[in-house]
């Protein structure tokens, strides 16, 4: 065997070996949560119920539009899945997603959860065994002390800690304007509304986890970087429900870019660019579907339906476009932009990157761009699920915010920008 050949052995067995790590976790963790014992935890869901219970599913937060709804329903549903672990069945409480649903027309979930709440001695009737529900073992430790709407004021800090730390680092390492720009893509796709979600909230507090890691780790050691991208596509896979999964993917891809140093051979530099955000994505994609195939193999000892027929089933709907058209998918996310705030942004740059363009920084305009086209190919690939969910899918897009601010504020040289500037106030 050829060095080139032993190393990449090597290699595939330290990603395999981080992979059965991983599912370890995900499972040793599950199990660990559905131990807590369920008396706090069902006391403070009980105690919950008076203040969601003539509540919309999707209530608008302070401003009006689909754009700025909540999603009680699914917050609803992680509860009742909470509600229904059963400490003497932990290991098809942390694998089957079950619940208790009333039959009849649909009301809302917070009414199936009271419905379980008041027949918690009847078998459960609903399996969401498809995922693996890490947010709801998660937020099942929340539940053991507080109470539903103390969760989102946790959420909130939580994540509003995280973003505070997340904008000094990016400062620190990529300057002014390149977090401005990033954290630019969130402001634009309202993520105040995940910051209060038990559904959305954990695909935020992964990106910028991810993201701190990526800075920490490029600044002492650029080798392995795919690992932590195949890292965060599993853990996504654990923790969330298609909220907006792809920007676990496409933050830590911006951070890269704007990271990387250039050897000055726009050819050299463009074509290993490319090839790195294409490993990056296709371990990303490796980790995370691995990690759901992996879930729905895990579950069929315990499962007493027939849960590859049904992953199998959902997969085809949700990727299909029956009764739409896939570009109308991709039209349906683009249009909950607020367009005419972005192009104002958009007009002024390009301005500015005619005035005082800058030939060195079209590499790294085109890798930003390559990045802000990944949320479409998501859109077009599923395009079911993001037509339908355009509501909470469109946030995917902070990626395509971002990388096409970054894209034109890496042609501006604001070198000359600020020395022109200097002259006219002297």
């Amino acid at each position: 065997m050829s060095f080139s050949g032993f190393s990449r052995l090597r290699r595939i067995l330290l990603y395999l070996k981080v992979f059965v790590l991983l599912v370890c976790i995900f499972l040793g963790f599950s199990l660990l949560s559905v131990l807590i014992p369920n008396e706090p935890v069902r006391k403070n869901i009980e105690s919950s119920i008076k203040d969601v219970i003539n509540q919309p599913d999707y209530p608008d937060l302070i401003i009006k539009g689909d754009h700025h709804r909540l999603d009680y329903a699914m917050d609803g549903q992680i509860s009742n899945i909470i509600y229904t672990i059963d400490n003497q069945e932990p290991l098809k409480s942390a694998l089957l997603g079950r619940c208790r649903m009333e039959d009849g027309p649909y009301t809302s979930q917070w009414k199936h959860l009271s419905y379980n709440i008041s027949h918690n001695n009847l078998k459960p009737n609903v399996n969401y065994a498809r995922y693996w529900h890490g947010n709801s073992f998660f937020f099942r430790i929340f539940y053991s002390f507080t109470d539903f709407n103390e969760i989102k004021w946790l959420i909130f800090f939580i994540t509003s800690v995280l973003m505070a730390a997340f904008t000094m680092v990016l400062y620190r390492e990529t300057g002014g304007l390149k977090s401005m720009a990033m954290l630019a893509g969130l402001f634009f796709v309202n993520v105040y509304i995940m910051q209060f979600s038990m559904q959305m909230s954990p695909v935020l507090i992964i990106s910028i986890i991810a993201g701190l890691f990526l800075i920490s780790h490029m600044k002492r050691n650029k080798e392995n970087t795919g690992l932590l991208f195949f890292i965060t596509g599993a853990v996504t896979t654990y923790f969330d429900l298609l909220t907006a999964p792809l920007l676990t993917l496409g933050l830590p891809m911006l951070i890269w870019v704007s990271m990387i140093k250039e050897e000055g051979n726009l050819k050299k530099d463009l074509v290993f660019g490319i090839q790195q955000l294409l490993a990056f994505g296709l371990l990303w994609s490796t980790g995370y579907l691995g990690a759901w195939v992996f879930k729905v193999l895990i579950t069929i000892p315990v499962a007493d339906f027939d849960i590859f027929s049904d992953v199998k089933n959902q997969f085809l709907l949700r990727s299909g476009s029956e009764g739409i058209n896939r570009m109308s998918a991709i039209e349906a996310n683009f249009n909950f932009l607020p367009l005419v705030f972005m192009n104002l942004i958009l007009l002024t740059l390009l301005i500015f990157s005619i005035l005082y363009f800058k030939k060195k920084g079209i590499t790294k305009a085109i890798l930003y761009l390559a990045v802000a086209f990944v949320p479409y190919i998501w859109f077009y690939v599923t395009a079911n699920h993001s037509y339908l969910h355009n509501w909470f899918t469109y946030r995917i897009q902070a990626i395509a915010i971002s990388g096409v601010f970054l894209a034109f504020i890496s042609l501006v040289d604001w070198e000359r920008f600020s020395e022109r500037w200097s002259k006219v106030r002297v």
